[in-house]
Parts: structure tokens; C-alpha cells; sequence
């Protein structure tokens, strides 16, 4: 069960100190993940969610294992994926539109965000402990990649650990035709926000 593997990643074993990792690996999933989003127009701010959500996250001690308190950087790799045929705003003819013609999901089924940087302090990842990690990466929509950085907010629980965080970033960076509706005038930039819940998995 994961909460098992997850309570044995932290306690000590009988007779000796605990050992910390020197590597965490995750897997998002859609239950319990949120990721929303909205955009400025006339009338009203569109808002809208993309309820299909998947990703690994995985993070290691550079060099390997060492004493945690001694302050050795970590490396990681992030990758979370949204189904773009699911992207949706509580309203029909606009949702097709954003998802035929907009994000042209038949041909570009995935918006992808793919870590380059993940800088992080690791010394105090255990249950309850609340981290902050800076990640750096791509945001890939419709084949077209703009970067971003941002921190995100980490709470590790026994079983899981949830992150959190918000970005804005300009649409028509990635190329996207005017997602504009009827009468409503869409502006920039879109704001996202998240809250992705993660369970242990083997180590790829």
C-alpha cells in the first residue's frame, strides 16, 4: 500500500538513526488534483478547469546519498499533463471552439509542462514539514513552448504530498488563434493556478 512504503521512507529502523533518502519519486494524480484557470474579457473573466491531469515528479541528492543537514543540492525533473480534449468552462459552444479550433486538440492532445530547473532544500521533507521549491521549465501548447519560473508550495503527508502554486503567462506567445466568443472579447494574460496531490511510485 503506498502510505506503507511512504511511513517507511521516514521512520527509523530499529536500533539506528534514520537514514534519509537520497532520492523521492511521485506520481500526480487526477483524483484530488485541481488545476483552474482563467482569463480577463468583457463582460465577465472566463474560468475554466482541465479535469484530466497526469505527471511524475522526481527529485534525487546530487551525488548521491549524503548526510541531509549537510546542505547538498538536489536535482529533479517535473512533468505534469493536461488533456487539452478536456479542457472545459461550464459552456458548450465555447468549450468546442477552445478545443477544436483554439487548442486544436485532435492534433496537440496534451498541454505539457517539462521542468529544466528544480531548485529545492529537501533537509526537512517528512510528514508534516511544509517546503518550497523553485522550479524553472516549458509550458508546451499546440507545439509551441514558453518559459516559466515559479515557486511552488509543497505539504508532505504519510501518504502523499500535495503542491500548489499560480503563474500567468500570455496566450498568444504559443501561437493560439483568438479564443474570443461572440461578444466576449478575451484579453492576457491567462492565470493558472493549481493544487496537484502526488503518491509514491517505484523509482523509474
Amino acid at each position: 500500500m503506498p502510505w506503507v512504503a511512504a511511513l517507511l521512507m521516514v521512520l527509523p529502523s530499529a536500533g539506528r538513526p534514520a537514514s534519509p533518502p537520497s532520492a523521492y519519486h511521485y506520481a500526480i494524480e487526477a483524483a484530488g488534483s485541481e488545476l483552474r484557470w482563467e482569463l480577463p474579457a468583457t463582460l465577465h473573466t472566463v474560468r475554466g478547469t482541465a479535469p484530466r491531469i497526469s505527471g511524475t515528479i522526481d527529485v534525487e541528492r546530487v551525488g548521491g546519498y549524503h548526510d541531509a543537514r549537510a546542505g547538498e543540492p538536489w536535482s529533479g525533473r517535473v512533468r505534469v499533463v493536461a488533456d487539452a480534449s478536456a479542457m472545459e468552462s461550464g459552456n458548450a459552444s465555447r468549450d468546442r471552439k477552445m478545443r477544436d479550433q483554439t487548442l486544436d486538440a485532435a492534433h496537440h492532445p496534451e498541454i505539457v509542462f517539462e521542468s529544466r530547473r528544480v531548485e529545492a532544500d529537501l533537509s526537512r521533507f517528512q510528514p508534516g514539514a511544509h517546503v518550497t521549491v523553485e522550479v524553472a521549465g516549458d509550458l508546451i501548447v499546440r507545439g509551441r513552448s514558453a518559459a516559466i519560473r515559479l515557486p511552488v508550495d509543497v505539504f508532505v503527508f504519510p501518504d502523499h504530498v500535495m503542491l500548489s502554486g499560480s503563474f500567468s503567462i500570455g496566450w498568444k506567445q504559443f501561437g493560439l488563434p483568438d479564443p474570443s466568443f461572440g461578444i466576449i472579447t478575451v484579453r492576457e494574460p491567462v492565470r493558472v493556478a493549481f493544487r496537484l496531490r502526488a503518491v509514491p511510485r517505484r523509482k523509474p
